[in-house]
């Protein structure tokens, strides 16, 4: 945890625009064009005036430093702050400046020259309470603002920014040397004497100060051969650096600005003309908002536009790593046990935060080891994980594995991997691939179970441990033959975990054999354009897909990328969230959907199923390669899945090993009856016909069960593995017509109960 826990020591969150960066006062820019935008233009001149200190002079003075730094410049034309900073001022009506009651502070600071830079450097340590004492050698202040503005309006704007410390500039008293100020026990020094004026010696040092009988003499503005907007800059940070020093002793002026390394992304930005004013001179209300929209917002949000954690919560990484942090924690909070105990399970497990942030975070990698951590601490909610580790058990046990050589053979070079899913979803994608490679391939066996990732998406390492114990077995059984594997989760689990396994995906193996069982595509299919959804869990297997996109050309299937740069998530399958958090899952199954509006074609089996579910016309590849299914086909339910695994082994034994009656799980006495929609209830609560089944034999070995005689309908419950599910249901002779089902996290606990005698209860 601590490792991922420093990579966000790099997170360029919270670096500046460039334009800020440019900007010698830094300027926060957007939040200044934010309230630009909303015609907040008293807000905005407050947030223009604690940064620039004389808004009405810098407002005509400004040379736009910003403009070289923003990236609309090579587009359509760099946003002209400038002239929202003259509308800003134009239009606010709250000038006053700020006023802080605070107690007196005992430096004592001297300034020399009442320019621009030196007044700069007064009103903010003024405004911290400190004493200060300006010189000037003229008998009139401003220093080069006479030779730039009117002489009524940069006056009146020093006059309203000093207030009532106007007094304290001492006109007409040159300073030739140091010692002339001795009488004065200054602790600091700034000399701001303009072009060519005494430096004290300031320039003879590179940091531009030096140490003079215990006072430190600091040197800017136009002395350092800066321009006027520049010079209150230096101002403005003397005074910080003044700050400082009296406070902790420690002397840190003029540092250096390390560029910023947010690098703005204008895909998508569409040009748009810098507004120029209609009347020649302010803009208008209308033109201002114009003006300051056209800003993109520098600022490193790559998380914010790739992961759809980050963007689903609204909430940048930097605080998540917080949460998560916590939430991970060995021990409890007095506060909250677990703040990000939802989120953690909600993430799909994609990796796409790693790859696209410049900073090289891995918030899934932190979020998996979290998960781990709270499953040690038995923290872990079991209700958010248990359907997957339900199916995960269902997929490996004797109703639905097969771990078999080629019919009429002893040993296996190869043997086909299909995954879990695959013949859940439709058991003629098993059939009829393993058909087609025992064509190819004499040696190839079988191998249908799943590959214990949902062990690992739990954080259940110890599950992880016995699964990969179990797949072992069954991979040695084989004679350690090399997987074939359909789908790319298994094919990116199988690399990261059991790397002593040899795996090939299936579709290079099918682009390399020169031969595909392509058959006549259908008129709809055969003329459709298709685009091509890569599963994230390829995003690192360039050679699969590859051989898909080659695969595609050989068979004359039209087939187009669905992004350029391929970054994109997971369909919303990965991770296991939607027990969790089912709003987040549809959300990124829905901005999945909407990335092209052409069919896609995908060739992962749980992306499909995602697709269809959200009504997204897809295709399966080995629908085109084998014409199994067509725009109209359905996304199972999980009774449906689970009666496919059960029919796809005992038609495989059949049909293939001439072996009879392979079992379909549990056999009851009674029988069931579920409509649509209690079905469709079934499916949004992940639970299967079995569980019902489960409820109503319990209630019918305990006696447990409560008459309602106004809805005339039996109520029964029992406890299923990690919930507690109820049944309502009516009798119809022999059959249970199911009328509603509901499930909860509260275990019940019976008691012993005196009801004429003491009564052991039936646990």
């Amino acid at each position: 945890m601590d490792t991922y826990y420093k990579q966000f020591e790099n997170c360029l969150q919270r670096e500046e625009a460039g334009c800020v960066n440019a900007c010698p006062f830094h300027l926060d820019v957007l939040d200044f064009q934010d309230k630009i935008v909303r015609h907040k233009y008293d807000r905005a001149y407050k947030t223009y005036r604690n940064a620039v200190l004389f808004p009405e002079i810098v407002a005509r003075l400004c040379p736009e430093y910003c403009s070289l730094a923003c990236p609309r410049k090579d587009l359509d034309g760099a946003v002209k702050l400038r002239l929202l900073e003259e509308a800003c001022v134009g239009r606010a009506k709250k000038k006053k400046p700020p006023k802080y009651n605070l107690p007196p502070k005992s430096g004592r600071i001297g300034i020399i020259g009442a320019g621009i830079s030196g007044l700069a450097c007064a009103v903010k340590l003024l405004e911290k309470a400190y004493t200060v004492i300006i010189f000037e050698k003229e008998q009139q202040i401003g220093g080069q603002l006479k030779m730039l503005l009117p002489e009524e309006l940069y006056l009146q704007e020093i006059k309203r920014q000093l207030d009532k410390e106007y007094d304290q500039v001492k006109t007409g008293m040159e300073i030739h040397d140091l010692d002339e100020l001795k009488s004065y026990s200054f602790d600091c020094i700034y000399a701001a004497t303009g072009e060519g004026g005494r430096h004290f010696d300031t320039l003879k040092e590179t940091a531009h100060c030096s140490l003079k009988d215990g006072m430190v003499v600091l040197g800017g503005g136009a002395l350092n051969g800066k321009e006027v907007v520049a010079s209150i800059a230096d101002g403005i940070d003397a005074a910080a650096a003044i700050d400082v020093f009296i406070k902790a002793g420690k002397l840190d002026y003029y540092k250096k600005r390390e560029p910023t390394k947010v690098r703005p992304d204008l895909k998508g930005v569409e040009p748009q003309e810098p507004i120029v004013p209609a009347s020649g001179g302010m803009l208008t209300e209308e033109e201002t908002e114009l003006e300051a929209s056209r800003c993109i917002r520098c600022q490193c949000d790559v998380c914010r536009k790739q992961c759809d954690l980050v963007n689903f919560y609204d909430k940048w990484p930097l605080a998540m790593r917080e949460e998560i942090a916590t939430t991970a924690m060995p021990g409890e909070s007095m506060i909250h046990k677990a703040p990000a105990l939802r989120l953690v399970n909600t993430c799909t497990q994609c990796g796409v935060m790693g790859d696209e942030c410049p900073a090289q975070i891995e918030l899934g990698k932190m979020i998996l080891k979290a998960r781990k951590s709270l499953h040690r601490q038995k923290k872990m909610p079991p209700a958010y994980h248990g359907f997957w580790l339900d199916d995960m058990e269902h997929a490996g046990s004797s109703v639905s594995k097969i771990c078999r050589h080629a019919p009429g053979t002893d040993v296996s070079e190869y043997a086909f991997f299909p995954g879990c899913n695959l013949g859940a979803a439709d058991p003629r994608y098993v059939e009829q691939t393993y058909g087609w490679l025992l064509k190819q391939f004499k040696n190839m066996g079988l191998l249908i179970r799943c590959c214990g990732i949902h062990a690992s998406w739990a954080g259940d390492e110890e599950l992880q441990r016995k699964q990969q114990q179990s797949l072992k077995r069954d991979w040695e059984q084989l004679g350690r033959p090399k997987l074939i594997a359909a789908c790319p989760s298994c094919i990116r689990y199988f690399k990261e975990s059991l790397p002593e396994i040899t795996v090939i995906s299936l579709y290079e193996l099918m682009e390399c054999s020169g031969k595909w069982p392509i058959r006549d595509l259908s008129p709809e299919i055969g003329s459709t354009v298709f685009s091509i959804f890569d599963p994230c869990s390829a995003r690192h297997n360039p050679h699969m897909k590859e051989s898909i996109r080659s695969l595609l050309e050989k068979t004359g299937i039209k087939a187009e990328e669905l992004s350029p740069d391929g970054a994109y998530g997971c369909c919303g399958f990965g991770g296991d969230g939607a027990v969790a958090n089912p709003e987040f899952t549809k959300f990124v199954g829905a901005q999945r959907s909407r990335l092209n509006e052409k069919p896609y074609l995908t060739y992962c089996i749980n992306c499909r199923d995602v697709f269809l579910d959200e009504r997204k016309p897809v295709i399966h590849v080995l629908d085109l390669l084998f014409s199994i299914n067509g725009f109209d086909a359905v996304s199972p339910d999980y009774t449906t899945r689970r009666s496919n695994r059960a029919f796809l082994k005992e038609t495989l034994l059949d049909r293939l090993w001439k072996e009879k009656g392979a079992c379909h799980g549990k056999k009851y006495d009674f029988e069931i009856e579920i409509d649509g929609e209690i079905s469709k209830k079934l499916q949004s609560l992940r639970l299967v016909e079995e569980d019902v089944r489960q409820v109503i034999k319990e209630s019918r070995k305990t006696g447990r069960r409560i008459y309602d005689e106004r809805s005339r309908t039996y109520v029964c419950y029992a406890k299923l593995n990690y919930i507690t599910c109820w049944i309502r249901y009516e009798l119809a002779g022999e059959v249970y017509v199911i009328k509603d089902v509901y499930t909860h996290r509260m275990e019940i606990e019976l008691e012993a109960v005196w009801n004429g005698r003491k009564v052991k209860p039936d646990l």
